[in-house]
């Protein structure tokens, strides 16, 4: 047997009965005429506006909302498609106070294709709008903090430097990114000299503001581009993209004697000065690859320690060194 077909049509044609939907209806409905006046205006809409029907019927509808650029996109939707879903419209309450409403209407038209009046289904979006803000405050909180924990994770805290590891994968980033084959790449690696024996005199706080200067040498020696280090303890590398073995020794002199003429004090009556000593190497004339840069670079600085220190070296015996 086939269930009776509920007459809805019917059921809306019956005033009380429209009555009954329209109170059970969480959100405000607000009906007008075709020029825009208040004809329909729920409890609902009371509840949210806080207008007494009396206050809003035969009125214009724009007395419930700012008059701005959202309300003209709600009008130019109905105007173009007849309907508008969840346009969200700064709402005024009856004591002055704006909130946020999100409105969706549809243009009524009688029997013969006439606009008729449009028909409004509102809901209060404060509550909305905060949770949306706190999440969007929470976002960007959490994008910041992911972005400080990727910064300490990259760099060294002391010298703000990059990580041995960060610095060696950005330079093969910048050799990658070149797309060319033979760029030149310089490498320098720096070492203090007797490092141990200002910790050993000063204390390591000491010992930390020496690091610090060497850094901040070194950054200011770089350009635009360059990659700067700390590759442990008291060596610090640079990565110079587009520099040959010349250029890279200029950079390397330049810091030494920067470093050399330091003065870290220590108290009113003594600083300390400090050297560097340091290899350098170049692809491709050096090596061809950067590890191979950085090998020849290393043995290159330990020459320099073997030769007296406070200086550069920047050749050896074996000036091409085969992967083979």
């Amino acid at each position: 047997m086939t269930p009776e077909r509920i007459d809805f049509l019917a059921l809306l044609s019956d005033p009380d009965m429209l009555q009954l939907m329209l109170v059970a209806c969480p959100d405000g409905i607000v009906a007008t005429d075709a020029d825009g006046r208040v004809t329909l205006y729920t409890g609902a809409s009371e509840a949210i506006f806080g207008f007494d029907p009396i206050q809003v019927l035969d009125r214009h509808y724009s007395m419930l909302f700012d008059n701005g650029h959202e309300r003209s996109v709600l009008e130019q939707q109905l105007l173009d498609q007849g309907r508008a879903v969840d346009v969200e419209l700064p709402g005024r309450h009856q004591d002055g106070t704006r909130f946020f409403a999100a409105v969706s209407a549809a243009v009524i038209r009688d029997r013969y294709g006439d606009v008729a009046g449009i028909v409004m289904y509102i809901r209060d979006h404060t509550a909305v709008r905060a949770i949306e803000d706190a999440l969007r405050n929470r976002n960007t909180q959490l994008n910041l903090l992911v972005a400080r924990l990727d910064h300490m994770a990259r760099h060294d805290q002391l010298t703000t430097l990059l990580h041995r590891g960060s610095a060696v994968a950005a330079a093969e980033d910048a050799l990658l990114a070149s797309g060319l084959e033979g760029l030149n790449m310089g490498v320098a690696l720096l070492d203090l000299d007797h490092f141990k024996m200002v910790n050993d005199s000063y204390g390591h706080l000491v010992g930390d503001l020496v690091l610090a200067r060497v850094a901040t040498v070194l950054q200011k020696a770089t350009r635009e581009g360059d990659i700067v280090g700390r590759f442990g303890g008291e060596e610090f590398v640079a990565f110079l993209p587009g520099a040959d073995l010349d250029a890279v020794t200029r950079f390397a002199e330049r810091v030494r004697a920067a470093i050399e003429h330091s003065r870290i004090a220590v108290s009113d009556e003594i600083s300390v000065t400090m050297t560097v000593s340091a290899g350098v190497a170049a692809i491709p004339s050096c090596a061809d690859s950067l590890n191979e840069a950085l090998r020849i670079a290393d043995d290159r600085l330990y020459a320099a320690k073997r030769a007296g220190r406070n200086r550069v070296v920047h050749s050896d015996t074996n000036r091409r060194r085969s992967a083979a």
